[in-house]
């Protein structure tokens, strides 16, 4: 009877061994379990941590290649985040103290990130908006560049209109050769060696809207050979350059016409057969041109 209630207790001890064990052994399955759902959602954490750094330095770098005056700063900031997430990655072991400290420090840098890039926004707009008088002021200034020159243009335009339109013209350029008779008086002749000077005649011809005042009126006379007779001197022509002159004379003319004569006297050998071609220059411009052909003497006579 006793052996029996022994074997008995020694069963319901057993049982409850038994019943001990399976409930241990669950306990630290799901301990294990839960164990390792902890750690994957830390490591998730800690990689959303670092791919939200890496989000904002991305955005830095953006913002550092605009080139604004906040580039110093966000280079800081850049520089800040970088070391914050290296420390991150280097991390062996998180727990939620960990994780929660991180989290805090991730919101100041994303509070100072947001910060600062409205800043950069802000900045840009008011870039774009000075760029974009700057390229409407440049663009009235070629406007009004453009009017100026094409001002500039219609005035030389017009400048020269006047200044043809002023222009001295003169009519009837007649040049005669002239042989001196015993009694001092000359007389016409066509020849060569007898002729003992030139007589020039001219008229300067009416022109209301020309200067007044006095002209100085050149004449260029010039033997077979092209060379000046009787060069007194040299007179600038309109374009700049000098020319030699055989004679000069200064007249008053009044906008109406005028009748100029004058007369070149032989100097030194006598002329030979050819033509003799004149011009005339008033005020440096030439206005009038003639030639003179002058024969040999038959028997010196």
């Amino acid at each position: 009877m006793e052996e029996t209630n022994k074997s008995s207790n020694n069963k319901i001890l057993i049982i409850v061994l038994t019943v001990l064990l399976f409930a241990l052994i669950g306990y630290t399955f799901y301990n294990n379990n839960d164990h390792k759902e902890a750690t994957k959602f830390l490591q998730e954490e800690k990689e959303q941590i670092i791919g939200n750094l890496t989000a904002m330095e991305e955005k830095y770098d953006i913002a550092i290649a605009q080139n604004t005056s906040l580039s110093d700063s966000l280079t800081i900031e850049k520089e800040k985040i970088i070391a914050f997430k290296d420390s991150v990655k280097d991390l062996k072991k998180i727990n939620y103290s960990t994780l929660r400290r991180y989290r805090g420090q991730v919101a100041n840098l994303k509070a100072t990130n947001v910060r600062l890039l409205d800043e950069v926004d802000s900045l840009r707009l008011s870039n774009n908006l000075l760029t974009e008088e700057k390229d409407s002021i440049n663009t009235q200034l070629v406007i009004q560049t453009n009017f100026n020159d094409t001002l500039v243009a219609q005035n030389m335009v017009l400048a020269k209109k006047v200044e043809i339109g002023g222009a001295i013209n003169v009519e009837n350029v007649k040049v005669t050769a002239m042989k001196m008779r015993s009694n001092g008086k000359y007389t016409e002749t066509n020849k060569a060696q007898k002729t003992d000077a030139f007589k020039v005649v001219f008229r300067l011809m009416e022109n209301e809207i020309a200067t007044p005042g006095d002209k100085e009126a050149y004449i260029v006379l010039k033997n077979p050979n092209g060379q000046v007779i009787n060069a007194k001197g040299t007179f600038v022509l309109k374009n700049g350059t000098e020319a030699k002159y055989t004679d000069q004379t200064i007249v008053n003319y009044e906008n109406s016409d005028l009748d100029v004569v004058m007369l070149v006297e032989r100097k030194g050998e006598k002329y030979e057969k050819g033509s003799y071609p004149i011009e005339v220059y008033v005020d440096g411009q030439l206005v009038g041109s003639a030639k003179l052909e002058l024969s040999d003497s038959f028997l010196g006579l």
